[in-house]
């Protein structure tokens, strides 16, 4: 499983940061890691996925079930650090019409 590591910025949203490969081996366990973090930290969260290197069907499920999992509990999810193939994927499925994304240091507040 990619790990993820969750700190809450200065505004009250919960950055999870991700690492690694998003894929249907990792999906179901980020999805409770993500319920969890909306939850105990912050129904708003940032997505940091500068470090991600990978993402399939599932990842791409896990994503859209998360922002389920946000708006149901009156929060918002915001995706950051999307890479060139990844901007690319989310466009080409449509799903940038979905996402919000923002550039990581307009989210984060840091370069």
């Amino acid at each position: 499983m990619p790990p993820s590591k969750v700190r809450a910025l200065p505004d009250g949203r919960a950055l999870v940061t991700l690492d690694g490969e998003l894929d249907l081996a990792v999906a179901p366990d980020l999805v409770t890691e993500m319920e969890y973090a909306v939850d105990h930290v912050s129904p708003h969260l940032v997505l940091d996925l500068t470090a991600v290197d990978f993402i399939d069907s599932s990842g791409l499920t896990m994503l859209i079930r998360v922002r389920q999992i946000t708006e149901d509990r009156g929060g918002s999810l915001v995706l950051t650090g999307a890479g060139e193939a990844l901007a690319h994927l989310l466009s080409l499925t449509r799903l940038d019409e979905l996402f919000v994304v923002r550039p990581r240091a307009e989210v984060v507040g840091e370069d």
